[in-house]
Parts: C-alpha cells; sequence; structure tokens
C-alpha cells in the first residue's frame, strides 16, 4: 500500500503530470469564463439587479406593514361605489322598495315618506335619488347644452369657464363617464386573470386581484428580496465568476510557462499550489459569507411567486386596472369631503346662473332639476361626508318610525335591502378616512413622501408599483425565464472553490511529500581519504 501510494506520489510529482495538472487549473479558469458567457450571467443578472433597485423598495418594511391600510380603503372604496355605480348595482332598485317597506309599516304614502327621508337626512335621500350614477353620465350631455343655452357660451367657452372656475366639479364630471361605462367591463383587462385563471371583468375583480393576488405577493416575499437585495444584491455575482475565472487561468497558464523547461522544486511546487489552495478558500468564504445559498435560494422562491405579475397580459392589465381606480378617485375626491371643493362649485355654479338670468336660488336649482334630475340630486347630496354624518340620525329616525331598535333597523336593513346596507356601511369609513387614510403604518412613496390621503394611495399604487412593474417587465422575464435558475449560481461558485482547493490542497501534499523523500534518499558526499603521515628517521643513503 505504501509502495503503492509512493508510485501515485511520484507519477503526480513528474514533469508530464505538472504539466497536466496546471492544465486543469488553467482549464477550470477557461470553463468558468465560458459558462458566464455561454449563460449570458452578466446581462441576466444585470436586469436582476435592476428589478431590485427599481421593484425593491415595494419591499421595504413600511411598505409592506402600510399596503394593508391602502387596499383596505380602495376596496372599501370599490364597496361604496359598487351598488349605486350602474343599473347593475342593487341600491337603485331597493330604493323603491325601502320606501315601500316604511310606507307599509307606517300607513304612510310614498310621498310623505320621501318628504320625511328629506326632512331627517337631505343629503342621504338626494343621494338615495341620484343613483345608479350611470343615469347621471347619461344626462351630462343635456346638462352641459343647458348651461351652454343658459350662461350664452359656444361647448368650448362653456369647456374652459367650467375648467377655470369651477374645477373641482369639472374634475369629477370628466371621470364620471369614465368610471360608470368601464364599471363592469373595464377597458384593457381583456387578458387580466386571477393568479388562478379567472378572468377579470369588472371593477370588484381588479380589486380581489390587487388585494387577494399582488398585495400578499409581496408580504410573502418581503424578507427573501431584502435577503437578495442585501450584502451588495446580484449583479456582481458574474463579475465575480468572471474574476475567478480570469485569476484561475491566468495563474495556470503563468504556471505551464514557467515549468516549459523542467520541473519546479518540491519548495516552488508547494508555495504555488499553496495559492491555488488560498483562493479556491476565497471562493468558499465568499459564498458563505455573502449567504449565498440561502439569498440566491430565496431569490429563486420570489421569482417563482412573483411570475404571475410580469406576464405581459398581466402588466397591461394592471396598468388599465389602476387607470380604472385613478379615474375612481378622480371622480371621488372632488365629492367625498368638503375639502374636495366640489360643494363649494355647485354654490358658485348656482349663483353664476342666477346671475345670468335673474332666477332666484330656488328657481335656479328647479331649472337645473328639470334639466337634470339625476345630476342635480348628487350634487345636492355633496359632500358624501354629509351622508355619512346624517346616518346615525337616520337610523334612528326609522327606528322610532318603524317602532324598532336600532340594532333591528340595521339588521332588516342588511337583510331586505344588501346593496344599500353595504353603502351605508362603508360611506363612514371612505369619507372619514379620504384625507387621512388609517392604518398606512408609515406608508412612503418611492421617493420618501408621505403616503396619507386617498390620492396618495392611488399615486403611490400607480405610479410607483405598477410603473415600477412595467418598466422592469422584461428584466424580471429575463431573470427568471432564462436557464438555469438563480439558485444554482451559489452551488456554481461552491463547487469551482471546492476543486481548486481540493486540487490546489492534493498538490501541496504532494509536493511537500515528494520534497521529504528525495532529501530522504539523498547520497550523502564520500568523505576524502585522511592523508598518508610522511616517514621518519634519516633519509637511506
Amino acid at each position: 500500500m505504501i509502495e503503492l501510494g509512493g508510485a501515485v506520489m511520484k507519477v503526480l510529482s513528474s514533469a508530464g503530470a505538472a504539466r497536466a495538472l496546471w492544465a486543469v487549473v488553467t482549464g477550470v479558469g477557461v470553463l468558468v469564463i465560458l459558462i458566464v458567457l455561454a449563460l449570458q450571467l452578466i446581462p441576466r443578472l444585470d436586469s436582476g439587479q435592476q428589478v431590485l433597485d427599481d421593484v425593491g423598495p415595494a419591499f421595504a418594511d413600511n411598505r409592506v406593514a402600510g399596503h394593508e391600510g391602502a387596499i383596505t380603503i380602495v376596496s372599501q372604496i370599490t364597496d361604496l361605489a359598487d351598488p349605486i355605480a350602474t343599473e347593475s348595482g342593487t341600491a337603485a332598485s331597493e330604493v323603491p322598495k325601502l320606501i315601500r317597506f316604511v310606507a307599509g309599516q307606517t300607513g304612510l304614502s310614498g310621498a310623505e315618506v320621501l318628504a320625511a327621508l328629506d326632512e331627517n337626512a337631505p343629503n342621504t335621500t338626494a343621494l338615495l335619488q341620484a343613483i345608479p350614477l350611470s343615469d347621471v353620465t347619461k344626462e351630462l350631455p343635456g346638462l352641459l347644452e343647458f348651461l351652454g343655452t343658459t350662461l350664452e357660451l359656444s361647448p368650448q367657452e362653456l369647456m374652459t369657464l367650467l375648467r377655470t372656475d369651477f374645477p373641482n366639479l369639472t374634475q369629477s364630471v370628466t371621470a364620471l363617464p369614465i368610471v360608470t361605462d368601464g364599471w363592469d367591463k373595464v377597458p384593457g383587462t381583456e387578458g387580466l386573470t386571477r393568479f388562478d385563471g379567472t378572468q377579470i371583468t369588472d371593477v370588484p375583480s381588479v380589486r380581489d386581484y390587487f388585494a387577494q393576488d399582488v398585495v400578499p405577493v409581496v408580504a410573502r416575499q418581503r424578507e427573501n428580496l431584502q435577503d437578495l437585495d442585501g450584502k451588495g444584491g446580484v449583479g456582481y455575482v458574474p463579475y465575480l465568476l468572471l474574476a475567478i475565472g480570469g485569476l484561475v487561468t491566468f495563474f495556470g497558464g503563468m504556471m505551464l510557462w514557467s515549468i516549459r523547461s523542467g520541473p519546479m522544486s518540491a519548495g516552488e511546487g508547494m508555495a504555488m499550489w499553496g495559492v491555488v489552495t488560498g483562493g479556491g478558500l476565497v471562493v468558499l468564504v465568499l459564498v458563505l459569507g455573502l449567504s449565498l445559498f440561502g439569498r440566491l435560494g430565496g431569490g429563486q422562491e420570489l421569482l417563482d411567486d412573483a411570475k404571475p405579475i410580469f406576464t405581459d397580459e398581466r402588466v397591461a392589465g394592471e396598468r388599465a386596472g389602476i387607470d380604472m381606480v385613478s379615474s375612481i378617485v378622480d371622480l371621488g375626491d372632488p365629492l367625498a369631503t368638503a375639502e374636495g371643493g366640489a360643494g363649494i362649485d355647485v354654490a358658485k355654479l348656482v349663483l353664476a346662473v342666477t346671475n345670468k338670468t335673474g332666477l332666484t336660488v330656488p328657481e335656479a336649482v328647479a331649472a337645473l332639476e328639470e334639466a337634470a334630475p339625476k345630476t342635480t340630486a348628487l350634487l345636492q347630496a355633496l359632500p358624501l361626508s354629509a351622508v355619512a354624518d346624517e346616518l346615525p340620525g337616520l337610523v334612528a329616525f326609522l327606528a322610532k318610525t318603524l317602532k324598532l331598535s336600532e340594532a333591528e333597523v340595521t339588521a332588516t336593513i342588511g337583510k331586505e335591502f344588501p346593496g344599500l346596507a353595504q353603502v351605508i356601511a362603508t360611506v363612514g369609513p371612505v369619507t372619514g378616512g379620504w384625507n387621512e387614510v388609517p392604518d398606512l403604518n408609515g406608508l412612503t412613496r418611492f421617493d420618501g413622501s408621505p403616503v396619507t390621503t386617498v390620492p396618495d394611495v392611488r399615486a403611490y399604487f400607480s405610479t410607483d408599483v405598477v410603473g415600477a412593474v412595467e418598466t422592469r417587465r422584461e428584466e424580471f422575464q429575463k431573470l427568471e425565464s432564462t436557464f438555469p435558475p438563480v439558485d444554482v449560481y451559489a452551488y456554481l461558485l461552491f463547487a469551482i472553490g471546492l476543486i481548486v482547493t481540493a486540487l490546489g490542497a492534493t498538490m501541496v501534499f504532494v509536493s511537500r511529500a515528494t520534497g521529504a523523500r528525495a532529501a530522504s534518499t539523498a547520497t550523502p558526499p564520500r568523505a576524502a581519504p585522511p592523508p598518508t603521515p610522511a616517514a621518519s628517521g634519516p633519509a637511506p643513503a
């Protein structure tokens, strides 16, 4: 066995074996370079770094914590508008049923019930008379014609006046047709599906897509993205591989050149192979120290989970969906609270009509009602926060009138009039949170500006989140779809480090053993013979 080991070491220490082993080292370096180039690791992981840089801010702790509050207010707005936006909503058909119900319980006529409701909750009663909002959309051309005729303005002059003097009201009027026409079939979402393949068509399903598919992915993958983006991200990995491959190739080639005229001494071999071993150990330390196994493994989980968000069809649908949300916010922002300004614009518009025509305010309102009754009712309901303020009194009035407890009134409305019940349940949270959305937990835009209001939430999702997905769609697809999976790179680097370390350490041992054996078997130099002593006595004659 000892003789076999000695034979192996003799072979490994031969000049031919040395050249072959240094050629292997050089080949490993060349192989690494070829892998980097053949697998297009530089453009692929550069794309990955761009995704981390642009999409990554959505995964910050404060933003993930704020997404729940942000998507909740969007959901509440959707729940508020869905029963009243179009004829497919149930609230409009429930209004006459509610009046008949109260009339039947009290013996009042329908007109008397409506008058009583108007006396106790005028804004709420006006809103009930305005729905569905799609009917308001139908009235807008006639209303604009009436205003143009009354104010003696051409259509172009009227629109200029409305934009200049009544900007908040004009914003809502402009957004309303977009919202009502697209509520049940959002334009541009033809290719958008839920992650389970369910087709998305209307605004509630758009809401469900963002709330139940997209936002949970961000929450689930927060730590994976943060880990992947930490310690330098991933953009440096191919350059690290190239550097390692280049250094190994250069060093191996240099050693091949240096031994062309003969093998190295044992000491030189130990030193040079020691350098190789050290290089391999550096690679292993980098892989472990940079946590590449965990980070790139988590990165692959992130890519697998987020892949549906970045498909071409969904990215196009996400933009269409968030644009509809933006139109809803444009419609609601002037109407939701007194700060929105539409209520003030309505008063100014009535005064403009009275000043031009000489009509009294009631006469001007009556003229508007004749031209556009649903629209006028909606204008009289503003701001919608007043509707929320009236609801406790309205419930108390109904309880007294119907001789029921307030809890029984609420339960009856929920059972018999679910659409109206949904509006009642959401108008308070929506208007109360419009200018100060609750539970945002320090949510900020990607530029660091605070997110406070519903328009801020809209801008965050539209410009920052969906905007980043649009911008980096191709880069994500390149990162996710190109072979091999990103978690392979950690194993590739580790394998290279192990091979180089093992080869270097083996040859250090061989060089050391070869040197020791050579020293032990060397023949010592022969000692010189002692000098012959000179003869004594007289010289012969």
